[in-house]
């Protein structure tokens, strides 16, 4: 009995079962009772019920009544005598009989044809548990929908999902049956098949199913909605066939032209409904749409309106035939491209359709929605279109990034149809999946790992969770079948896009007319999607875990704890709740719509929450419209081009090093402040501005676990984000005196400093932050304490300082460990805080960051090395994740904090580097994991740049000279390797872009380093860097990204670029950042300003 059932008249109970209903809820609370039930930190599963009058004393009575008591008091349930009329029909009729067979053999005739010999009883697989319903069920079906044949493909039984909904069940009984010697057989497989004939037995079946009341239930609910949604389909087919023979051309009769059809193409809603591709006895093909197709009809009706205003390829419309509440929609068949011709026409088209898309708000166009029809993309389900915008949600990191998620969902990128990998990591490493209309396919592996069973056939099979193949679809263009890849006509995609988006920016009066196209959506349905559906998939995969399907109350309980940490902060959060509980609990996949014109969210039974959207879909339709124009085009070309570099992989930028002659001179001042002027107004008129007290925020390019590239807000790390930023800003507005810098970076620095030390929110955000120097909160501690120093204000510092507790209590957990995301990199940051302020505090926390170092190192051939999150089986070379690194962070704490003994083992990681050098190359290998076995990079991050920059910084440390002849052997060949990759024959070549990361400008920070610590004279490197800034008021930037997309951040956009080349023009100005030196002259060791000490 449900909860809703049971409160009424809840009988006293006795202290013993008051006490039993308490463990119970303990058990809850803790996850101990079942994984599935186990809430989210932080999360009370029972805060709905709280909210809905529940009472902690009433559940706990609730759980504690005998089932005795709860029998006696409520009348037995309809589901209940279903049960029994099944089983009381099947039994009367005996197991072999005729009826019973026809399951089995309507299921046989329709996998291996008719007339195919199925003498053997074909079986049903786990639905044998439910053969009486199934059978109960065909016969009211029949009862409803009179005339039809028992093999008709409508009466074929849901296998799939009644198999889904008992395996667990029946998977346990099966190891039950094992353990304690109940099977019969000399093999496995003999073993599973004794079971098997055990459950066939209508006595046995019933046994388990009364064990598992709430299975019972949930099948004959199931079922009722198997028979409805059949019979809604019989009904409206026949109504309609008039109209679908005027319509489509054929000459139906009646449901015996019927002769396929499959329900369950997406998720079922509504009571069990899906849309359904069925095939006619002419051999048609069509779609029945359990929901208004409307929003189709007119989406067809503004493609004519384009096409024949002069698109140059014209988009295909389908044929549709709306009802009220449903509809029928034209199949349309995959097909290949004849030739380069037709393909490059279809990503032309792709281009227009995503025009299309971002003009009416349009989103959720994955794989499984897009059809390749030859040239033609076609696009199936077109629910999620003019979306009205949601109300804004109070949260620290939406905060910090200002617009720039607002745009990101407005933007071409929101659609579905770019490139978009879900990426994910655990202890096992990196997984990802691309999904998107115009890259998705099938090939891959689930980033999430998916319950399945092992062992199958056998008496051992058994649950386990495994990524599972993604399902294959037909979205891809192809050429004489074989798949072609994207990248190759991205640029008939932007022209596409530029046609079709500069033909509704001409055409927009006529659009948005009162009598217009856009204006005929206006009631139309459409999707509102508050969450993954995924969430909703796993939630009613773990409602089907033995352990709850013994009560309600637990089966409930699943239902609460899986849905009860999202919606936070959301406006109508406990109806929506209670809304997906409801929807959940008819084993539904949960949906919501609205209409363009309001903005009340709705579900089938009626209004969920009023207003909660804070824009209607056909406001934010006609605002998008209106403001399309050349600023709009040229964020959405931005985010085209940002999205296919997803589909290329590492960190390397795929850009091939054009030679050049070098200039004669160096970089002077005035030329590297013209250059990082033009680079720093670029930052400037591409910000994205949100509410006045928000600074501005950027779109970014940014690298994922050093494999993937994603367009998103650019964050506010050191390496990519708006610390970088606003170091560069603040170091340019101090050397030209222009305030408009100045003022930009100080917002960036204050906003920073406000949402990371403030009470009430900062320290949620403060734990999801990745701590490393080049990282977030190691980042943040950096650049507040560099800008507190430059422009002398203490009140910077004393927010670097209150970090200081958050990165040390995070150290002991940290599995990052390096310089750019881990504990190395928050002690650089430490060691810059100090050396400017020196507290005690920040010391400990350095002692403390040095000797997780210390206690993390593991002993290997050569000396010591560290495993870190980058590559958990290798310990890696160079300074971003390897033994430079973690050398640098070890002799700056044992200088700052007097500890010596960390000089010997950053000793040991530099007899490990030197093990590992390949002398003939002159340069280290890159051992990552992603690279292919024997690769090198010479970059700051990986290879002999990185490395050099280490060795200058630790040449002259008096704690390490006994490892000086060894430092300076290791500069001067990584000198001399940068040297040669920045000239050849007297050339200049380089590595074909100019990050500080790994391209020109961070071989130059090496040769810059490198002179004054061997004590010599090179001007290659202030050489390269004028060839960098001439080309830069060419306006050729070269970013560290992929199709030279352009990006802002520091260590891979303009903002490094432009702080290169303010280091190389004033080196006693400007720090070096790339080994996080403290704020001072040299950056170095002597740390003069603010009391900072030798």
């Amino acid at each position: 009995m449900p909860l809703r059932d049971r409160r009424p008249g809840a009988p006293a109970v006795t202290a013993e079962q008051r006490a039993h209903g308490l463990r119970r809820l303990e058990l809850w609370r803790g996850g101990i009772l079942f994984s599935a039930g186990r809430p989210a930190t932080g999360v009370d599963p029972l805060e709905r019920w709280t909210a809905t009058g529940v009472t902690e004393e009433e559940l706990i009575t609730l759980l504690g009544e005998p089932a005795e008591s709860l029998a006696g008091r409520l009348p037995a349930p309809e589901w209940l005598k279903v049960i029994a009329e099944a089983w009381r029909h099947h039994t009367s009729d005996g197991d072999g009989d005729h009826d019973g067979d026809d399951v089995r053999g309507h299921v046989h005739a329709a996998t291996h044809g008719p007339g195919h010999d199925h003498g053997h009883r074909p079986g049903l697989g786990p639905a044998e548990l439910a053969l009486p319903l199934l059978r109960w069920a065909r016969g009211e079906l029949r009862r409803r929908v009179p005339g039809l044949p028992p093999d008709h493909p409508l009466l074929l039984p849901p296998l799939e999902t009644i198999s889904g909904m008992v395996s667990r069940v029946l998977v346990l009984e099966l190891n039950v049956a094992r353990v304690t010697g109940d099977l019969a057989g000399d093999t496995p497989e003999e073993r599973f098949a004794s079971f098997m004939a055990t459950v066939r037995t209508p006595g046995r079946a019933l046994e388990i199913l009364s064990e598992y009341p709430v299975l019972a239930r949930e099948l004959v609910a199931s079922l009722r909605h198997w028979i409805d949604v059949r019979q809604e389909f019989a009904e409206r087919f026949l109504a309609d066939l008039p109209r679908l023979r005027a319509v489509f051309g054929g000459s139906w009769r009646g449901l015996g032209d019927v002769t396929d059809i499959g329900f369950g193409a997406g998720d079922t809603h509504n009571g069990g409904r899906s849309v359904a591709l069925f095939t006619l006895s002419d051999r048609t093909k069509l779609v029945y749409k359990p929901r208004s197709v409307a929003v189709e009809r007119h989406f067809n009706d503004l493609l004519a309106r384009l096409n024949d205003r002069g698109l140059c390829h014209p988009l295909r419309t389908v044929e549709v035939l709306a009802r009220p509440g449903y509809g029928w929609v034209e199949h349309v068949a995959s097909g290949t491209c004849a030739d380069e011709a037709e393909a490059d026409r279809f990503f032309w088209r792709q281009g227009a359709h995503l025009a299309v898309f971002h003009a009416i708000c349009g989103a959720d166009l994955h794989l499984q929605n897009l059809i390749a029809a030859g040239e033609h993309p076609v696009f199936v389900d077109l629910e999620a279109t003019f979306l009205g915008r949601s109300r804004a949600v109070a949260d620290p990191v939406l905060r910090i990034a200002g617009a720039v998620p607002d745009v990101l969902n407005d933007s071409v990128l929101g659609i579905g149809l770019l490139p978009e990998r879900i990426i994910e990591v655990d202890d096992s490493g990196w997984r990802d999946a691309e999904i998107s209309g115009l890259a998705g396919g099938g090939g891959q592996l689930s980033p999430s790992v998916l319950p399945t069973y092992a062992g199958q056939g056998t008496d051992e099979m058994r649950l386990v969770r495994e990524r599972m193949p993604i399902a294959g679809a037909d979205n891809r263009a192809s050429v004489g079948g074989t798949s072609v890849d994207p990248l190759r006509y991205r640029r008939s995609l932007a022209e596409g896009f530029e046609s079709a988006y500069g033909l509704i920016e001409r055409e927009r009066d006529e659009l948005l007319a009162e009598d217009g196209p856009i204006a005929a959506f206006a009631e139309d349905a459409v999707r509102h999607v508050p969450r993954p559906t995924s969430v909703y998939s796993r939630i009613l995969a773990e409602s089907m875990h033995p352990d709850v399907l013994r009560d309600s109350l637990d089966w409930e309980y699943v239902l609460e704890a899986g849905l009860a940490d999202g919606h936070r902060g959301v406006e109508g959060r406990i109806e929506l709740l209670t809304s997906e509980q409801r929807q959940l609990a008819r084993l539904d996949v949960p949906t919501y719509h609205t209409t363009p014109s309001a903005t009340d969210l709705c579900d089938a039974d009626g209004v969920v929450v009023r207003d909660f959207l804070a824009t209607s879909g056909m406001e934010a339709v006609r605002a998008k419209i209106r403001r399309m124009g050349p600023v709009d085009l040229r964020r959405q070309k931005w985010c085209i081009d940002a999205s296919l570099t997803g589909l290329t992989f590492g960190t390397r930028t795929r850009t091939t090093p054009r030679p050049r002659e070098l200039p004669d001179r160096p970089l002077d001042t005035r030329l590297a402040l013209r250059a990082a002027t033009a680079l720093a107004d670029e930052l400037l008129d591409t910000a994205v501005h949100g509410t006045d007290d928000q600074p501005p925020h950027w779109l970014s390019l940014n690298v994922v676990g050093e494999r993937y590239w994603r367009a998103g807000p650019a964050g506010i790390s050191l390496y990519d984000g708006v610390s970088g930023i606003a170091l560069f800003l603040a170091h340019l507005g101090s050397m030209t005196g222009d305030q408009r810098y100045r003022e930009v970076a100080e917002r960036i620095a204050q906003s920073l400093a406000d949402s990371l030390t403030s009470p009430d929110r900062g320290r949620h955000l403060r734990f999801s932050l990745t701590i490393g120097g080049f990282g977030e909160l190691g980042g943040a501690v950096y650049t507040l304490t560099h800008l507190a120093a430059l422009w002398d204000t203490p009140e910077l510092l004393d927010a670097a300082t209150a970090l200081v507790p958050e990165l040390a209590g995070r150290f002991a957990g940290d599995r990052e460990l390096d310089v750019v995301q881990g504990t190395a990199g928050a002690a650089l940051a430490l060691a810059a805080l100090h050396r400017t302020r020196p507290d005690e505090r920040t010391a400990d926390a350095l002692r403390l960051a040095a000797a997780t170092l210390a206690k993390a190192a593991t002993e290997v051939t050569g000396g010591a090395a560290w495993r870190t999150a980058v590559d958990p089986d290798r310990p890696l070379l160079g300074m971003s994740h390897g033994a430079s690194g973690f050398a640098l962070a070890l002799a700056r704490a044992a200088e700052l904090t007097g500890e010596d003994h960390h000089y010997r083992l950053c000793e040991e990681a530099l007899r490990f580097e030197r093990h590992g050098l390949d002398t003939g190359r002159g340069n280290w290998p890159d051992l990552r994991s992603i690279v292919p076995r024997g690769s090198f990079m010479d970059a700051w991050c990986h290879g002999a740049a990185g490395i050099g920059l280490v060795r200058a910084a630790l040449l002259g440390v008096e704690g390490l000279a006994d490892a000086h002849e060894l430092l300076a052997e290791d500069l001067r060949i990584a000198a001399g390797t940068v040297r040669g990759d920045l000239l050849r024959d007297g050339v200049h070549t380089g590595l074909g872009n100019d990050s500080l990361c790994h391209g020109d400008l961070g071989l130059v920070a090496a040769l810059l380093a490198a002179g004054p610590a061997l004590g010599e004279t090179d001007d290659l490197g202030p050489r390269v860097a004028r060839l960098v800034a001439d080309r830069v008021l060419a306006g050729d930037v070269r970013p560290g990204v992929p199709m030279g997309v352009t990006t802002p951040g520091l260590m891979t956009g303009s903002a490094g670029i432009g702080y290169g080349l303010l280091r190389v023009a004033a080196p006693d100005r400007v720090p070096d950042v790339l080994t996080l030196a403290a704020p001072g002259a040299d950056g170095g060791r002597d740390g003069r300003r603010h009391g900072g000490r030798r």
